[in-house]
């Protein structure tokens, strides 16, 4: 007779596995079905066959959102029980008496007369089982015996349910069992009320006068299962011979999905047998008995697993130190030694500062140097590191710690539009890196592409940090890091893939990270990093954390897995057109990789690349195409005999005087509080195409080489050397000026250097003779420097030359020693000089926090209030100058004023081909700034000074003579 059908909810049992503990939870219902028990002869015949698992037909499992535990793990539900104990246990008056009511637990000492009057025929044979089990849940050792003369307990038995777990686990279930132990089958069920119950199992040792009872009794109503779910806080218990008998088929570790796919034997342990490790997997029955009795011991675990594994990955991520490091077993492709020198070159990393280069949203690549996290790890084809940025120093140890949490900004976007685009990312490894497993050979040296697999959340003390996986885009290349006579202790995908659960808390998945045990890492659960030990969530010790093999060495695949792309940049060449500009284009002054050893190298010299590497003699000179200066015309500003039209754009605070000269048209600026003035010369066709004058000029700069380079500059915080990113030569007396410049006469010079001398000197007394004598106040000397250009001559001059995109920063020629007049003549392609005030004198705050003590100019951060205050402020400093200076402290945080910030421009000016640029007054350079920027693809700056040869040291001073200007142009016979 057939049963009713029950309901079977599709869950998926789990285990978290916590401290070496297992815990089993029971997943949300995805399906339903509906089961036919049949009490057919076939099914008898395979219960006996089991031996085990014969008990009533349970009452069906209800999984709602009210049947679950604080943790939102569903709950098991027994049928609800009367005052009065079911008919078939009426006769068994020893366990009415030992049994305690229902919510109360059951003492020691009742348990333990119990488990004398229970085997008061025979004594039992039931061994202590340990507590532990492995991570899937499944029984390893310490088998349980037990005679059929134990008294059976009714509070001793459980609910065995086969769930519906889908295909793939069904399919495991029909994997071959080892010999002698049967695959139990679903639940056997009940016959019909009134039937005969099944034949004694002949292979069970149970005494002769054991009761039938505890292996089989009718149904009754009281256990139906509309009563089951009454009451979601009774558990159905299995007869304590079940539980036993349950864990007498030897179990395996079961991989999540299948099994094992490499020996890990052989990588660790050759003294274990394979069939230790590659048993069968255990039935789906046997992996959901449970009992929930509190006070029987649970199933001990076997813990060769975790012990392999822990051991993998202590030999994973151990790790040596310096020079006692392995040598790699290969070179790399690519490397520098300054990173000035990889940021030129290479096209996927150009940070100067940050670890990250990313453009356009989307990361290019990565550098991982000194600065590591201590939990960060590389191997041949993976990479794991932390996000920058939030750290410290700390005052006590002057370490660097986090000072902040992390969170999801730019960087870690970009890097999911990577990972969403299948865009691989190349990283690049820093000599100081700790845990490069092998010795660095350069300062900075290329990896290779990686993919970006995973992007989470973990702590670093009580500060949340962001973590990125990195995976090797060529698993089949070979990784030249690797250290030599070594091979891979675990190729990728040859683990069972990492264990992924989702938090019953805020109901995301996260996958296990480390051995430890699995924690939710989403930021924002009342969860995350935790790891839960029995009832309780605790954070792990971040110091005893270890890496789960399996998440380390699981495979990502990608559609475009072990495509090739390039790790060299700019293998520029001519195009062989004679194309005016192409060799000064951006490309052509950018890095080169050396294609003899794979050193990046800047372009140092302005006739082209040499290899820095001193073991290696490469060169390369590319041919430069004349670039005409009639191609300098632009056909929406034309150039006439005409006065050429200004486009200068100036803020309200800057008065203009414009007059007309000699083929130029004058824009004199003046600054409110500034003892000086800015002039922008505009120079018409007459100006331009006269014989030696700007056309001429320009062209024979292309076709001379006047020695321009690259000259080094302070590197600050940059490893290596670093080189301003402009090209610079300069004449007559020395001239430092941002980088140290090497100086040439006069006398050998080329002709555009003694005629810019020439006309930059022409000009400067022009403009000299058309101030207003009223107006025209001497300025105070500066040691070493005099106050008008004496007999109206220059004696240096430093000459700029830029290619396409080459620029130069806000900066002020105001050093010591140098003339209140400087002068620029510009050739080429058109640039634009834009003025600012300081920032110190802007903002009135140094960088130290003290308020400067410098008058206030127009325009000015708090002008008014920072005027008032000056004439008391001077009053003190002659008075106290103790309190003068708490007085400069204070002040600050009265206005509010702050060192962040920069003044907007005040003057932008659009400088052409053979337009002139005068600045006079110190003042200009003590309080104003200028930057030089350029659109085009070539041009030249030539700058013109007065130094005064008393404030040059000994070493600094000429091995020559510099004579006057000889060159004697005169401008004024142009109209």
């Amino acid at each position: 007779m057939a049963s009713p059908k029950r309901k079977q909810d599709s869950v998926e049992p789990t285990v978290e596995t916590f401290n070496g503990e297992s815990h089993e939870s029971i997943k949300a219902p995805t399906s339903s079905t509906s089961v036919d028990l049949d009490d057919t002869e076939p099914d008898r015949k395979q219960a006996r066959a089991t031996k085990k698992f014969r008990t009533n037909v349970i009452a069906p499992l209800e999984v709602s959102q009210q049947n679950r535990d604080n943790f939102g793990t569903a709950t098991l539900q027994r049928p609800q029980r009367s005052k009065r104990p079911p008919e078939r246990y009426q006769d068994n008056t020893v366990l009415l008496k030992a049994n305690p009511r229902r919510g109360q637990k059951r003492p020691s000492s009742a348990k333990r007369k119990l488990s004398q009057n229970s085997t008061s025929q025979k004594p039992s044979t039931r061994s202590t089982l340990p507590k532990s089990r492995n991570k899937y849940g499944f029984l390893l050792n310490g088998k349980t015996s037990t005679t059929a003369d134990d008294v059976l307990d009714d509070k001793k038995y459980s609910c065995i349910v086969s769930h519906n777990v889908g295909s793939d686990h069904l399919d495991r279930l029909a994997a071959p069992q080892e010999q002698d132990v049967p695959l139990p089958s679903t639940l056997t069920p009940a016959p019909a009320e009134g039937g005969a119950p099944p034949d004694h199992d002949e292979s069970n040792p149970a005494a002769p006068d054991q009761k039938p009872m505890a292996k089989w009794a009718p149904h009754t109503p009281r256990d139906s299962p509309k009563a089951t779910a009454d009451d979601e806080r009774d558990i159905i218990r299995t007869p304590q011979w079940v539980i036993s008998q349950a864990h007498e088929q030897p179990a395996a570790p079961l991989t999540p999905t299948s099994g094992p796919r490499c020996n890990v034997s052989k990588l660790l342990l050759p003294e274990l047998s394979k069939g230790d490790l590659l048993r069968s997997p255990p039935s789906i029955v046997d992996s959901e008995a449970t009992t929930v009795y509190e006070d029987v011991p649970e199933p001990s675990i076997e813990t060769s697993e975790l012990d392999q594994l822990r051991a993998l990955a202590e030999r994973l991520t151990r790790r040596e130190v310096g020079k006692s490091k392995p040598c790699p077993a290969g070179v790399p492709e690519v490397w520098a030694d300054g990173r000035q020198e990889l940021c030129e070159t290479l096209h996927y990393y150009r940070a100067y500062q940050s670890a990250c280069y990313s453009t356009g949203g989307f990361v290019r690549g990565f550098m991982f140097d000194k600065v590591a996290h201590p939990r960060d790890y590389i191997d041949s084809n993976v990479v794991i590191s932390r996000a920058g940025g939030g750290q410290m120093k700390d005052k006590d140890t002057g370490e660097l710690r986090m000072g902040r949490d992390q969170v999801e900004d730019s960087v870690a976007q970009n890097l999911r539009n990577c990972k969403n685009h299948y865009n691989p990312v190349v990283i690049i490894a820093g000599v100081d890196n700790p845990h490069f497993p092998s010795q660095s050979p350069h300062q900075y040296c290329v990896m290779d592409y990686f993919k970006p697999t995973h992007i989470w959340f973990e702590k670093d003390g009580k500060s949340k940090i962001v973590r990125y996986r990195f995976e090797k885009l060529n698993a089949k290349k070979q990784s030249w890091w690797r250290p030599e006579d070594s091979d891979e202790l675990v190729e990728l995908d040859s683990l069972s893939p990492p264990n992924k659960q989702t938090c019953h808390s805020c109901g995301r998945p996260s996958t296990q990270i480390y051995l430890n045990g699995w924690m939710c890492l989403q930021p924002s659960c009342r969860n995350f990093w935790k790891i839960r030990n029995r009832k309780q969530y605790n954070e792990p010790e971040q110091e005893s954390l270890i890496y789960d093999p399996r998440f380390l060495k699981q495979k990502t695949l990608w559609p475009n897995d072990d495509h090739e792309y390039s790790l060299t940049s700019n293998k520029v060449e001519l195009s062989g057109h004679a194309i005016p500009g192409e060799d000064t284009s951006q490309a052509f002054w950018l890095g080169s990789v050396c294609p003899d050893c794979g050193r990046c190298n800047s372009r140092l010299s302005w006739m082209g690349w040499q290899c820095g590497n001193p073991a290696c003699s490469f060169r390369k000179a590319p041919p430069h195409t004349l670039i005409p200066a009639l191609s300098l015309r632009e056909p929406l500003w034309p150039v006439t005999s005409s006065y050429t039209l200004s486009r200068d754009i100036q803020s309200p605070l800057i008065s203009v005087r414009v007059t007309f000269t000699h083929g130029y048209r004058i824009n004199r600026y003046s600054i409110p509080g500034i003892n000086g003035f800015i002039t922008h010369m505009i120079a018409n066709k007459t100006v331009l195409e006269e014989a030696g004058g700007p056309d001429s000029m320009f062209e024979e700069l292309q076709q001379t080489d006047i020695g321009l380079r690259r000259h080094p500059m302070p590197n600050g915080q940059l490893k290596g050397a670093n080189h301003c990113r402009h090209f610079t030569v300069n004449y007559g007396m020395p001239y430092k000026f941002i980088a140290a410049t090497s100086s040439h006469s006069f006398d050998n010079a080329a002709r555009p250097i003694t005629a810019t001398r020439s006309r930059l000197n022409w000009a400067a007394q022009l403009l000299h003779s058309q101030e207003p004598e009223t107006t025209a106040e001497p300025e105070p000397s500066s040691p070493g420097a005099k106050d008008t250009i004496p007999d109206g001559e220059f004696n240096e001059v430093l000459a700029l030359g830029y290619f396409e995109s080459q620029k130069i920063n806000f900066h002020d020629d105001g050093e010591f020693g140098l003339g209140p007049t400087i002068a620029t003549l510009s050739l080429g392609a058109p640039g634009t000089m834009r003025i600012r005030m300081k920032s110190r004198h802007y903002n009135g705050v140094s960088a130290s926090g003290i308020y400067d003590d410098a008058p206030p100019l127009p325009g000015c951060r708090q002008y008014e209030d920072r005027a008032a205050l000056q004439p008391g402020l001077e009053a003190l400093r002659r008075a106290d100058p103790k309190a003068y200076t708490a007085r400069r402290k204070q002040i600050p945080r009265e206005l509010g004023l702050t060192g962040k910030g920069n003044a907007k421009e005040v003057l932008s000016m659009q400088l052409a081909h053979g337009d002139v640029v005068v600045m006079h007054g110190r003042d200009v350079q003590r309080y104003y700034e200028h930057a030089v920027e350029h659109a085009g693809k070539l041009r030249f700056a030539l700058t013109c000074r007065y130094v005064d040869p008393e404030s040059l040291q000994g070493a600094d001073r000429p091995g020559y003579e510099v004579g006057p200007d000889g060159g004697g142009y005169d401008g004024s016979g142009l109209v």
